[in-house]
């Protein structure tokens, strides 16, 4: 009888793990990519990048004739008027007032394609803030449109 009970145990320990198996994702397995609010986006971030002149530079700061994000580097933003955003951030909402345009939903991508959840690694804030590379710096680490950055990373985004 002494010799069972050890057994009754050893067997109960293990019985548990008799259910574990591996599960196999498939061919088609995927982690989600990490969408950003496109209405933030129009609402609050495009207005914010176009008032800073992100696009056609500022040639009172000494930006040279179409040498920002209008026509050079892999973030390339496209002008359309009026923005969709404009003049008073979609009336303090976050909803545009209209559908948005081929031009706005480039822009959008290619913002959205600069994020990161951890806005540190966002190269559309660590570089206008002066982290990474850029030609110059844009604005402030601590100023409001780092934050607006900063927002859209942590709070409008499906992660």
């Amino acid at each position: 009888m002494k010799l069972m009970v050890p057994r009754f145990f050893g067997m109960a320990l293990l019985l548990p793990l008799a259910g574990c198996t591996t599960v196999e994702p498939g061919q088609d397995f995927n982690i989600a990519d990490v969408v950003y609010d496109e209405n933030f986006y129009y609402c609050r971030i495009e207005p914010m990048l176009f008032q800073q002149k992100c696009g056609p530079g500022d040639p009172a700061l000494g930006d040279g004739t179409g040498s920002c994000h209008f026509n050079v580097t892999s973030y390339r933003l496209t002008s359309y008027t009026p923005l969709l955003g404009d003049p008073d951030g979609c009336g303090g909402t976050l909803v545009p007032p209209t559908a948005p345009t081929p031009e706005a939903k480039t822009n959008y991508s290619a913002s959205q394609a600069k994020m990161q959840l951890d806005p540190k690694l966002a190269p559309l804030l660590n570089r206008p803030i002066g982290e990474a590379a850029h030609p110059r710096k844009i604005f402030e680490s601590n100023s409001p449109p780092a934050d607006l950055i900063r927002e859209w990373a942590t709070k409008f985004s499906t992660q």
